[in-house]
């Protein structure tokens, strides 16, 4: 009979064949069988690893000891293949150990959104909690009674060599188990899907977040930028207004010539203003799009809150620039102020006041696990706005079009099918664009202020299985940017080169009259048509996820850890269907260009210092190392 950890380790394989078989299933591939024993072949010769480890230490003692430690491993690695499991399922990509960090840090915040996800495959889940269940109770039998060791080492040995032969037979014939990948990208993104791909990303990651020691040369503090005011009198200056649109991909509004008539009042504002048609942002994630829109600076590609570690000074931004000729600042939003110590991020970022779904003091308007009804919002925004006479900067995020794609019950009846529950939250997202320009108007603000919508991210519903934005698809990282501003933008401009979220705070700055032609910012002017053809980086974020560029109509997505690329002519393949597969040669050239590109911005904090502060009136703040902790005090 087999040892128990053996046992334990069939059980994790197992999860993970399934995960990969309900993936793969999703794509429609002519051959489910095949496509699938394709990308499990680097699970199985990681388990087959892990199995020959334990072998070995068999060989090292022969004891129950050993036996406990043993089997110690295998419940671990077990454990981790039924979390990969089910989050394959939902996100068609592998758990990267970067996001179980998110979620250890800041559990319970993050609990709803398990909760949320859990009940879309709900019998699935059961099926794996009841599994775990079982594995559970059994590992813990045998962990107290392990049973008899066989106490020979040259039993053992003879199980390692054999473990050997099979990984080395299967290293060496895992170039021809793989499919073609010109033929089957879907495989590929499989494949980087496997646990060993996770491991060496960890490792990678451990190297790659390491704390800087000191801010990299395109990060300023307050008023460090070569920046020259406007010669206007300040009472003269317009209004400012930002809106980033959670999760609204570019393609499901009414400015993609494909889309149903989702945003009507977008698609208005466009044609009394500016539309930046290819507009795209560096990471999609909602925090880095906060980054990029008001510093005009790479953000960096860190999964920790470093944004938000009380700095000693704040960031150089569009706040801390408009507070010198005079503007007052403020940021509103639906989502929890406590999730991603955002009050910490907003006052590192010279924001006179932060207002989120806490400062409401009303649970009837919270809606999935972090957003609320937007609408909510706009009361006390345009109330703090006509407090004095200043000129301001006010900006707002929506949160309903995040996932679980839910809307209020006065709004509309809602959808059965998720993508139609998407699109659903597409066009209350426009009510609310709608709202927020009435009350401007209602109240005498929009006599002279300029206007500017953009999405942080979008997300993709490209297959069943492969949603979400852990790939950068363009429905992930091409997003919407209209500004409008009458008398001074002439109406139905479209702007056809490549914009980037960079751009947002020096196209404002120039608007406004700012000389910015010395600030050394990563974005540009927007309105000015560039020089030459611009390349647009691209991240996801997480370790080991890929990342790549678009310049001139062609995307390349470069895959860590299974070092391949892959090349698409966006004017000939707009929906990324029939990608290329670039030359070895040329990977070692991306990935240093890429490696370069996501170096460019590393925030310094001291990984020894410890801080508190209040802000707001109502936050408290905690931060440690390049973590950072919100809580809310009424």
């Amino acid at each position: 009979m087999p040892r128990i950890e053996v046992l334990i380790l069939l059980v994790g394989l197992l999860c993970t064949v399934f995960g990969k078989l309900m993936v793969v299933r999703s794509y429609k591939p002519e051959s489910v069988a095949a496509e699938t024993a394709a990308v499990t072949f680097p699970d199985l010769l990681f388990f087959a690893i892990v199995a020959l480890l334990i072998r070995c230490l068999y060989i090292i003692k022969p004891s129950v000891l050993c036996a406990r430690c043993a089997l110690l491993i295998a419940a671990i690695v077990a454990a981790w293949s039924v979390l990969n499991t089910g989050w394959l399922i939902n996100s068609g990509v592998q758990l990267q150990p970067g996001i179980l960090v998110l979620f250890a840090r800041d559990f319970r915040n993050m609990l709803p959104l398990v909760t949320a996800h859990v009940l879309q495959d709900l019998v699935q889940f059961v099926l794996l909690v009841l599994g775990g269940i079982a594995v559970f109770a059994f590992f813990l039998w045998r962990f107290l009674r392990p049973g008899r060791v066989v106490p020979s080492r040259n039993h053992h040995e003879r199980w390692a060599l054999g473990l050997a032969l099979v990984i080395t037979a299967g290293l060496l014939a895992r170039p021809s188990a793989q499919p073609d990948a010109d033929s089957s990208f879907a495989a590929e993104v499989l494949n980087f899907s496997s646990h060993s791909y996770a491991l060496l990303s960890t490792v990678a990651g451990q190297s790659h977040n390491k704390y800087p020691v000191e801010h990299s040369p395109n990060i300023y503090l307050s008023g460090r930028r070569q920046i020259g005011a406007p010669k206007c009198p300040t009472k003269d200056l317009p209004n400012v207004v930002i809106v980033l649109l959670e999760s609204v991909s570019h393609s499901v509004t009414s400015l993609s010539p494909t889309a149903k008539q989702t945003t009507p009042f977008l698609a208005r504002l466009a044609s009394e203003g500016v539309e930046f048609r290819t507009t795209r942002v560096p990471m999609p994630y909602t925090s880095k799009a906060f980054w990029s829109t008001l510093t005009a600076v790479t953000p960096t590609s860190d999964v920790h809150d470093v944004e938000a570690v009380p700095a000693d000074e704040p960031y150089e931004g569009l706040p801390s620039i408009l507070a010198r000729v005079g503007y007052r600042s403020a940021f509103f939003e639906m989502s929890k102020g406590n999730f991603e110590c955002a009050p910490g991020f907003f006052n590192n970022l010279a924001f006179d006041w932060a207002w989120f779904r806490e400062n409401l003091q009303d649970p009837s308007a919270h809606i999935g696990y972090l957003g609320g009804d937007d609408c909510r919002m706009i009361e006390p925004a345009i109330e703090w706005a006509g407090k004095n006479g200043r000129p301001f900067l006010l900006m707002m995020i929506t949160s309903i079009s995040h996932d679980p794609f839910e809307v209020p019950q006065w709004f509309e009846k809602p959808e059965e099918e998720e993508y139609d529950r998407y699109l659903q939250t597409i066009r209350y997202t426009d009510h609310f664009l709608e709202q927020l320009y009435s009350a401007l108007h209602s109240n005498g603000l929009d006599g002279n202020t300029l206007l500017c919508i953009i999405g942080d991210h979008g997300t993709s519903f490209v297959t069943e299985r492969a949603k979400g934005r852990w790939a950068p698809r363009e429905e992930v990282i091409r997003v919407p940017w209209v500004m409008h501003w009458p008398g001074h933008l002439g109406p139905g401009k479209v702007v056809e080169w490549p914009c980037s979220q960079l751009d947002v705070t020096p196209t404002i700055l120039r608007l406004i009259g700012f000389d910015i032609s010395s600030a050394g910012f990563d974005g540009r002017d927007a309105l000015a048509e560039p020089h030459s053809q611009r390349r647009l980086y691209f991240s996801s974020l997480v370790p080991g996820s890929p990342a790549g560029f678009v310049e001139n109509g062609r995307k390349v997505v470069f895959w860590p850890y299974i070092n391949k690329a892959f090349e698409y002519d966006l004017t000939t393949d707009p929906q990324e269907n029939d990608p290329q597969t670039i030359s070895a040669d040329q990977i070692d050239q991306i990935r240093a260009q890429i490696n370069r590109w996501e170096s460019q911005s590393q925030i310094a904090v001291d990984a020894k210092k410890h801080t508190k502060r209040f802000l707001y009136s109502h936050w408290q703040i905690f931060s440690a190392g390049r973590l950072a902790w919100a809580y809310y005090v009424p």
